[in-house]
Order: structure tokens, then C-alpha cells, then sequence
């Protein structure tokens, strides 16, 4: 069962709608669930309401599966491009969309502190941070790694699909060094070998995950690494990882 709410987002000032996927049982049963917390949550279920006409299914895999798991998405912004600055926890520029203040600060304002009080109030959610997970690709991915070393209080688990990280590689190493990062917190990161126009830019990106993971892994992450052979830059190709980061998640 999928549900949708509008939610007001108060450091942003403006409503925004957020999808809940409750387990099939839901309804049925007095059992608590451990829940995932999505960016680009339109993507997440339904075609209808993809960007591009191609969701990643993830509440298809979780009952194939057989998972006890809520989760919970929500929609980016659809203005011009405010999902690069929304999703954006450091100023970067871009050499295809410009430059671009970082507003990634105020949408964890919002999952923190707004989204999960009100899911924990309203389901049945294990509210501990045993329980309590982050995913998204792209520049959702870039959102869940961040929250992962700087909300590891809330979070002990983050899917970073393909993230958007070398406009910003030199903060995110500058920031994991200095966050005090809690203990078991894990990070499944992953990347396509056909993401990129060019070679070489599949070889940036190798690198640049590779420094990051090595990063978190010296302040005692766990990061299980996925490179994805022929995997492209798609919901197509993410949805195809659904069976391996869900049984991550809940292990």
C-alpha cells in the first residue's frame, strides 16, 4: 500500500508531497517497522509519477523479498533547478547548469526533524537508529551520503546509488575527516561502469568513490562497494540493485 502526504517543509518554506510505502501486513498486524527514508521519493514506486516514466519498483522487491520495511520518499522539486541546489549539502558549480548555493543543510533540517517525528508518530516504526535508514541516487545519492557521516545519530544505514560527488569531492573528504562518526554505521556505495559519455570520467568517479569510501572506512564505516558492469545512470538500471541493497539494509 502506497499513501501519499503533503508536508510543510519550514527552511524552505513550502509544502511537498510525500509518498509512504506500509508492508502488505500493515493493516493486518501490531508489528513495528524499520524504515527507509528516500530522497527523489517520485521515482521510488510509481511510473506515473517518475521523472523520466520509469520508477525503481523498490515495493516490488520488498515483497518479493518478504522484508518488514516502510519506506518513505520524498519528491524533489520540480522548479527550474532547485532539486540541484535542494539536494546540495556544499556550494558547487556545475560546467553544464552553473553555480549553485547549497540548501542540503535545510532538506535534513526537514528529514530530521520534521519527516521522521511525524512518520514515528502516525506508523508503527521502529524508531531507533538501529531502525532508521537514508537512500537516493544521484544527487540523492550525494543527500544520503552526506546525512550518512553527518546524521550518523539518526541513521546507522545509507544506499548512496551513483552519487553526484565530484563537483564536491574536496568538502566531502574535508567533512568526514572531521565528523566524530558513531559506531555501526554501514554505507552500501555503488556506480555504473557505463554512467558517463567518456572513459575517463567513469575513471573520476572510480576514483572519487573509491577516496570517500576509503575515508569512512579509516573512522570505522563499513561500505560495501558495488560497481555495477555496463550499469548506466538510470532508474532502469538502479531498480535492477533493489535485491541487493534491501537484504543489506535489514541483515
Amino acid at each position: 500500500m502506497i499513501v501519499e502526504k503533503e508536508l510543510f517543509m519550514s527552511k524552505l518554506n513550502e509544502k511537498r508531497k510525500i509518498f509512504i510505502y506500509l508492508p502488505e501486513d500493515y493493516d493486518t498486524s501490531n508489528k513495528q517497522y524499520p524504515v527507509l527514508y528516500a530522497f527523489d521519493g517520485h521515482n521510488i514506486f510509481l511510473d506515473a509519477y517518475a521523472t523520466y516514466g520509469k520508477a525503481i519498483h523498490i515495493q516490488e522487491h520488498i515483497e518479493k523479498l518478504n522484508l518488514d520495511l516502510i519506506v518513505v520518499g520524498q519528491e524533489c522539486s520540480h522548479i527550474g533547478n532547485n532539486r540541484l541546489k535542494e539536494y546540495a549539502p556544499y556550494p558547487f558549480y556545475d560546467p553544464e547548469y552553473g553555480s549553485f548555493e547549497g540548501l542540503g543543510d535545510a532538506t535534513m533540517d526537514f528529514f530530521v526533524d520534521e519527516l521522521k517525528p511525524y512518520i514515528d508518530q502516525n506508523y508503527r516504526t521502529k524508531k531507533t537508529r538501529k531502525n532508521t535508514f537514508i537512500g537516493g541516487s544521484s544527487c540523492g545519492g550525494l543527500m544520503a551520503l552526506y546525512a550518512a557521516y553527518t546524521y550518523s545519530d539518526i541513521y546507522s544505514k545509507a544506499i548512496v546509488i551513483s552519487p553526484y560527488v565530484l563537483e564536491s569531492i574536496d568538502a566531502i573528504l574535508k567533512d568526514i575527516h572531521h565528523k566524530n562518526i558513531q559506531k555501526n554505521t554501514s554505507i552500501y556505495l555503488s556506480w555504473g561502469s557505463n554512467e558517463a559519455s567518456l572513459m575517463h570520467e567513469f575513471v573520476w568517479q572510480t576514483k572519487a568513490c573509491t577516496e570517500i569510501g576509503n575515508s569512512l572506512s579509516k573512522k570505522g564505516v563499513k561500505v560495501l562497494y558495488n560497481v555495477i558492469p555496463e550499469g548506466r545512470h538510470c532508474e532502469e538500471d538502479w531498480e535492477k540493485e533493489c535485491d541487493t541493497f534491501l537484504p543489506f539494509l535489514v541483515q
